[in-house]
């Protein structure tokens, strides 16, 4: 009974620690630590590069570097991770650090990959000087909608920002682990926790 209690009490702990921020990322190469830019698209007059240290990226070596231009409509230039899948049952949550040279509007859109280009969870953002982390979450989907994708739509006006860090994850909001601690510290919850199972 012993052995079962500490086995409980630990697993709990963990979870507690870990579990809670390991969300599973939907992206490949949501953070552009490859160095390169694939598998994202553009359309519309955007320009981008992925760029190292010397743009300070908030997570990793790498972020991306966007230039924008006016267009007639917001939605005329974008950024777009295609080829997805939103599944019946189930509600996800889009977020991306970005920071600006200079405020400026972007558009999140998790969306039908088709005409009419339903969206889901769509909402625009002014964009801050200092890196940001920015988020919408979808409902639960009814249906499956395929085919899917992320656009992010940039042709609001003229300007230059960055983006990195950027997630896609099942469920609400989840605060990225980058941010949490990267180690229990004697201090911490599970570390208390294990010393007074010991002590028993």
């Amino acid at each position: 009974m012993r052995i079962f209690r500490v086995s409980t009490v630990v697993c709990a702990a963990l979870f507690f620690v870990g579990g809670a921020y390991g969300v599973q990322n939907l992206l490949e190469n949501g953070g552009f630590e490859t160095g390169a830019f694939d598998p994202w698209a553009t359309y519309g007059n955007v320009q981008v590069e992925v760029v190292g240290k010397e743009a300070d990226p908030i997570e990793g070596n790498y972020c991306l570097h966007v230039i924008t231009h006016k267009g007639a409509n917001f939605w005329d230039a974008g950024i777009q991770y295609r080829n997805m899948v939103f599944e019946k049952g189930k509600k996800y949550t889009l977020a991306a650090f970005l920071k600006a040279k200079k405020p400026i509007k972007i558009n999140f859109k998790p969306e039908l990959a088709q005409d009419p280009w339903t969206g889901y969870g769509e909402k625009q953002f002014e964009i801050g000087t200092e890196w940001k982390e920015y988020y919408v979450t979808t409902p639960v989907f009814d249906a499956e909608v395929k085919p899917a994708q992320i656009t992010f739509h940039v042709a609001f006006d003229d300007g230059e920002f960055w983006m990195d860090a950027v997630r896609f994850f099942e469920g609400d909001y989840v605060e990225p682990e980058f941010l949490q601690p990267s180690a229990v510290k004697p201090t911490d919850k599970l570390a208390t926790t294990w010393a007074a199972v010991k002590a028993r």
